[in-house]
């Protein structure tokens, strides 16, 4: 009887490992630090202002999601 409980806990702990690895992967690719806010009406600070702050050339919304035009190099 223990070992069917070892065998089943080795394969949740396998399946539970997984997951977090998969979400971890997926969560990586959320924050780009060229597209720091979001869009929306009432949101303060605009995206103009919010990539400007933040030392970018300009921002435009993509969607919903507020990215920063990259500064020009000289």
């Amino acid at each position: 009887m223990d070992s069917r409980r070892i065998r089943y806990a080795i394969i949740v702990v396998s399946i539970i490992v997984i997951f977090l690895i998969t979400g971890s992967e997926e969560r990586s690719e959320i924050y780009d630090p060229k597209c720091p806010g979001v869009c929306s009406p009432g949101i303060v600070p605009d995206c103009k202002t919010l990539c400007t702050g933040l030392g970018f050339h300009a921002g435009y919304c993509k969607g919903l999601t507020c990215c920063c035009k990259p500064k020009f190099s000289n």
